[in-house]
């Protein structure tokens, strides 16, 4: 069977929805509170990205591909990560690949695919030939990156070995 091309936009904003998806649900898993609330954040975060992905297709699609990465290692690369997507291939981080359901669960899957995402997006942005292009991926890395900061923080909050061995206390 032939593998469908799918091209850079086109995987960032199936990514960016996976993600939207994974915190909705994940955030359905705590009653009202702290947790709830901050994985509903990161959801609608993960929402403003996809758009900012449907924005930069359609610049793409007027101007194309050409215009924006100086590389056509851009797709080789690509290629390599998109075989299982962000989210799916972290939740292999959960045994039998499961929905994950306690805290430490939803962590594994989300630092996974946010290091992931940081990876993919500083390497867009490394590519980029424009400095308009390169500081939209720079700025999703940054938030990316923002949102792992605040993934383990969260761990911390609910597993207190994890936080000993993290930050050497419980804050």
């Amino acid at each position: 069977m032939p593998q469908t091309k799918m091209s850079i936009f086109e995987y960032a904003i199936r990514s960016e929805e996976e993600g939207a998806a994974f915190y909705s649900n994940a955030a359905r898993s705590f009653g009202k509170g702290p947790e709830k609330s901050f994985l509903e954040g990161l959801a609608a975060e993960e929402v403003k990205h996809a758009d900012t992905f449907r924005k930069l297709k359609e610049k793409v699609e007027k101007k194309g591909v050409g215009e924006l990465f100086g590389s056509a290692e851009v797709s080789d690369y690509l290629d390599a990560v998109v075989r299982g997507g962000l989210f799916e291939s972290a939740r292999q981080a959960v045994e039998g690949g499961a929905t994950p359901k306690s805290p430490e669960e939803i962590y594994a899957v989300a630092v996974r695919a946010e290091r992931s995402s940081i990876l993919l997006y500083g390497e867009l942005a490394r590519q980029a030939k424009h400095k308009a292009t390169r500081k939209i991926f720079e700025e999703l890395e940054r938030e990316e990156k923002n949102h792992l900061v605040r993934i383990v923080a969260l761990r911390a909050d609910h597993d207190t070995m994890f936080a000993i061995e993290r930050f050497g206390c419980v804050c």
